[in-house]
């Protein structure tokens, strides 16, 4: 089994486009216009005339994808509307600035983590088939995380998608929320829904970890922010919604609720001509607020679908496995986040599984059942011979009870002959204790140890590529490569792109064309992005001098990409590099690099 990282090739796009979104004073702060509020999210800034383009958000208008509506207007009319619209305090203007240092802050982190993780890809002082925990393990907590996840039993695929998304995304909807209260929640760590919901009335409900896209009557869905409660041994979701909140009682696999019930929202009102940021005539949605009763919700997740949620995860999935797919996440009541016991014990929750820890190396995966009937409310691990049961308290406690638990590990011994890694088993006795929120205990516990079991995944081969920016950084400055993502793939990327079919309009570069696809949604974008990720080899962020060391692939022919702005101009490098075994490096310059037109 082999890991494809095709989300580098994803994150290659979104390091060059976040880096590039910059438009003077007025962006980012929202203005109320005819009732309706607007924001200004970025301007095209190579010109600055009356006559170029803006993308404007609309708040108050949610796509059926869950996305924000977005339009176009050129600075000419922006100059012309603003004056007529309600200004933002100054107390926005500072909230933007705090939004946009916090963003700024997550980025640098992430950089700075990243570059960690590609940093010595095998222990110190040793190879390949040196993997074992001890003293010898590598240090580097994204490169443990990583480790425990594997041996822990979990599919690879799913443990590189969760460490990708946890270090691009961070907190995003945590930040999110602050800015628009009510829409996007913030994840925490305790019970949560999976799944999609239906029920009459048109009643549609798809969870996510921080929020819900609600929808009832001929309404169009809209993401609100929800929490849960265990009262009385039940489980209660309360949805924000208005003009009252939407508060419902998880019974098994249905929910309902007390009703009928008034619900704002918003329908669609036709569509109308446009024009996107290359002056092409485009299709502009229209919606309109109403107000519906919406009859009693009395709602249930059989036949409902994997949803767009489920859907994203069997894609990730896809993108890192030949494949092979994880368990499915089981619709209804699920659990999120880590807990710990100062005796080493944890448990980890995920969507499909739960990781019981003793120590920081050993772990296990098992599945898992969140039982909240009126009688009992608890967590019941499935695991063989030993099953566990966790009992939810009032304070957000688990209560695992007492005494010792065995948790059978593993640790990653070497290579078989198809180069994937080899297991032995590695275990640790912990002492149960009351479980709170909180990290993974880093204390060492004593192991025991037993005969090899072979399993099988990625091994990373031994020739890596060090990259360096040849772009003069400004005093004080970052680096122009600062943060952007570099990319190894098997084919060039606007072969890659040739191959999935995509044609960029007359005149313009395949690579242009599909950035304009991305930033406008089209089809094109996705059928775009699937082929370039299963392209895709390896890749990692630059630090702020624009340096990275991609993590080591098999040596051999490879085709190295990257985008970056440099003097007000978009520069591509997309060229074949001969990785031998070892160490390798390259230049950005100028002089290999294509202008992007």
């Amino acid at each position: 089994m082999k890991i494809r990282p095709g989300i580098f090739g994803i994150v290659a796009l979104f390091a060059f486009l976040s880096s590039n979104i910059a438009f003077a004073q007025q962006t980012g702060v929202t203005y109320v216009c005819n009732g309706e509020r607007i924001l200004i999210d970025s301007c095209n800034m190579r010109d600055t005339s009356d006559t170029s383009t803006c993308m404007v958000g609309h708040p108050d208008t949610i796509l059926p994808n869950g996305l924000m509506k977005y339009t176009y207007a050129t600075r000419g009319d922006l100059k012309k509307l603003l004056p007529t619209c309600k200004q933002p305090s100054a107390d926005e203007v500072k909230k933007e600035q705090a939004f946009n240092k916090k963003i700024q802050d997550q980025q640098d982190a992430a950089t700075k983590k990243a570059q960690q993780a590609s940093l010595n890809p095998y222990p110190a002082g040793g190879g390949p088939g040196e993997y074992a925990g001890g003293a010898q393990a590598s240090q580097d907590p994204q490169t443990r995380e990583m480790r425990r996840c594997v041996t822990a039993g979990r599919l690879p695929a799913t443990c590189m998608g969760n460490g990708l998304m946890n270090s691009l995304m961070g907190n995003v909807n945590g930040i999110l929320s602050s800015m628009t209260s009510g829409v996007v929640g913030k994840e925490t760590t305790g019970p949560q829904v999976a799944g999609v919901f239906i029920g009459s009335g048109q009643w549609r409900l798809e969870f996510d970890e921080a929020s819900v896209a609600l929808s009832c009557a001929d309404m169009r869905p809209d993401s609100h922010a929800y929490t849960i409660a265990i009262v009385n041994n039940r489980a209660v979701i309360t949805i924000s919604s208005t003009p009252k909140d939407v508060v419902l009682v998880v019974n098994g696999d249905t929910l309902t609720g007390a009703g009928p019930i008034v619900v704002n929202g918003s329908v669609s009102a036709g569509v109308r001509d446009g024009y996107d940021d290359s002056g092409r005539p485009v299709t502009v949605y229209e919606y309109r607020e109403v107000t519906r009763t919406c009859e009693r919700p009395s709602l249930s997740s059989k036949g409902a679908g994997p949803g767009v949620i489920g859907a994203e995860k069997n894609m990730l999935e896809g993108m890192f496995s030949d494949g092979q797919t994880g368990a499915p996440t089981p619709p209804g009541l699920r659990m999120n986040g880590t807990y710990a016991a100062a005796t080493g014990f944890s448990v980890g929750f995920h969507p499909e599984s739960v990781v019981l820890g003793c120590g920081p190396e050993v772990a296990r995966a098992y599945p898992y059942t969140v039982i909240a009937d009126g009688r009992q409310a608890v967590v019941k691990v499935d695991a063989p011979d030993h099953p566990l049961t966790l009992v939810m308290r009032p304070n957000n406690t688990l209560d695992p009870g007492s005494g010792p638990y065995e948790v059978e590990g593993r640790k990653i011994t070497g290579e078989n002959d198809n180069d994937d890694f080899t297991f032995a088993p590695l275990n640790a006795t912990c002492n149960l204790a009351l479980l709170s929120p909180g990290e993974v205990p880093s204390t060492v516990v004593a192991t025991t140890t037993g005969a090899a079991a072979p399993a099988p995944v990625l091994v990373p081969g031994n020739a890596v590529l060090h990259v360096t920016s040849g772009l003069a950084t400004p005093p004080g400055g970052r680096n122009a490569l600062a943060g952007h993502t570099f990319v190894l793939m098997k084919q060039s990327f606007e072969n890659a792109l040739a191959g999935s079919g995509f044609l960029p309009p007359s005149g313009m570069s395949p690579i242009k064309g599909y950035l304009i696809a991305c930033a406008n949604q089209q089809p094109a974008c996705q059928q775009g992005m699937a082929a370039t990720n299963a392209s895709t080899v390896s890749g990692v962020r630059a630090n702020a001098n624009g340096q990275a060391q991609l993590p080591g692939v098999p040596p051999g022919t490879y085709y190295f990409f990257c985008l970056g702005a440099y003097n007000n101009q978009l520069l591509k490098w997309d060229f074949k590099v001969e990785l031998k075994p070892g160490a390798n490096s390259v230049t950005l310059d100028q002089h290999n690099a294509v202008l992007v037109n």
